[in-house]
C-alpha cells in the first residue's frame, strides 16, 4: 500500500486542481466535498489491491473463504444493477466498475491458483488429513 500511495496521492491532487480550473462549481465548498468524494473512492480502491498482490505473492487463494468470495460477488453484483438504475454520479458509476476490474482479476486469480489441499490452515489442519479421533462411546 505505500507504493500505491505514492502514486495516489499526486494523482488525487492533481485530479482537484485540474477540476477546480476546468469544471464550474456552484462554489469552493462543492469543489471541495466533490474532490473528497473523489478521494474517498480512489482510496477505497487502494485499499481493494492488497489482497490481490498477497494472492500473487502466496500463489494460492486458499486463504479466503468462500463466504467472503460470495459476499463479494454479491456485492458487486448488487452495485453494478444500482448503478445502472439509479441516477448518481459518473464517479460513482466508475467506483462501482472499478470494483468489477478488481473482482475480475480477483476471480482470475482463483482459477489460476488451485487450492493445495495440503496447506494447513490458521487452525493447523488440512483438507487430506483423515480423522484420528477415536469414536466417543458412551
Amino acid at each position: 500500500m505505500k507504493y500505491l500511495s505514492y502514486l495516489l496521492y499526486p494523482l488525487c491532487v492533481g485530479g482537484a486542481v485540474y477540476s477546480l480550473l476546468n469544471i464550474k462549481y456552484k462554489s469552493w465548498y462543492s469543489w471541495l466535498i466533490n474532490s473528497f468524494v473523489n478521494g474517498v473512492y480512489a482510496f477505497g480502491f487502494l485499499f481493494m489491491l492488497p489482497q490481490l498482490f498477497v494472492n500473487y505473492k502466496l500463489k494460492s487463494v486458499a486463504h479466503l473463504p468462500w463466504k467472503a468470495f460470495t459476499y463479494k460477488a454479491f456485492n458487486t453484483f448488487i452495485d453494478d444493477v444500482f448503478a445502472f438504475i439509479i441516477t448518481m454520479p459518473t464517479s460513482h458509476r466508475l467506483a462501482c466498475f472499478r470494483d468489477d476490474v478488481v473482482f475480475l482479476v480477483y476471480l482470475y486469480q482463483r482459477w489460476l491458483y488451485p487450492v493445495d489441499k495440503r496447506r494447513v490452515n490458521e487452525f493447523g489442519e488440512s483438507y487430506e488429513e483423515k480423522a484420528t479421533r477415536a469414536p466417543h462411546t458412551d
